[in-house]
């Protein structure tokens, strides 16, 4: 599942905030959907792969969660974020990710696909809350 969207924050700004500091910024941006998420799922496991600050690249896999969260076939998710300048001085924002399957385990298609496109939706409007943030107070943070 690919996705790509172009937020209007400078370059740097977007990659500190958004991927680097996000538990700390997460619960200060949207409260409540930190609430309602807690209230719904009961963990979620993520392991950093890497991290590139020269080239902005994110690397993570998802690798325990709420069955609510992650499909019971599924042994992980991994997951790469790439930042790109535009021209006009905003960034653009590239993620993928891959599943995997637990060995023995049948995969629906359609049930991972849609997982996906949800995960999608929930990633861009969530960076679009952290770009309104870095948009509507831009001395708040120090960033890199």
């Amino acid at each position: 599942m690919n996705g790509r969207w172009p937020p209007q924050s400078p370059l740097s700004k977007m990659f500190e905030t958004f991927l680097l500091d996000s538990e700390i910024l997460l619960p200060k941006i949207l409260p409540h959907a930190i609430k309602s998420v807690r209230s719904e799922l009961s963990h979620v496991k993520e392991r950093i792969d890497a991290i590139d600050k020269k080239k902005l690249t994110y690397d993570y896999s998802v690798i325990g969660s709420d069955p609510a969260l992650m499909n019971k076939a599924l042994d992980k998710i991994s997951f790469r974020i790439e930042v790109e300048s535009c021209p006009d001085g905003g960034s653009i924002f590239k993620r993928s990710s891959k599943s995997y399957a637990t060995d023995g385990a049948e995969v629906n298609e359609e049930e991972i696909k849609a997982g996906q496109e949800k995960a999608m939706e929930a990633f861009v409007g969530i960076s679009r809350a952290f770009e309104a943030y870095i948009l509507a107070n831009p001395d708040a943070y120090y960033f890199i």
